[in-house]
């Protein structure tokens, strides 16, 4: 089973469009290194639901956990 949906970065990335791959950078972790996702590699992301402030109707929020964790970025 899966997901689609809209991906968005806050922080600079690198997207290969004749591979369908991006690059993330790597965290201010030391020793971290860049991280390359293709096109169907698995991932894990963390699900939750979002309030809009103005609103106040959810909307689903999913965060990168692996490979590497996006709710830093």
């Amino acid at each position: 089973l899966g997901i689609e949906g809209l991906v968005m970065f806050k922080r600079e990335i690198r997207f290969d469009a004749d591979s369908y791959t991006i690059t993330v950078p790597a965290s201010s972790a030391p020793g971290a290194k860049e991280v390359t996702i293709s096109v169907f590699d698995k991932v894990t992301v963390n699900i939750e639901v979002e309030k809009d402030k103005n609103t106040q109707r959810g909307k689903v929020k999913m965060t990168l956990v692996e490979p590497v964790d996006s709710s830093s970025m």
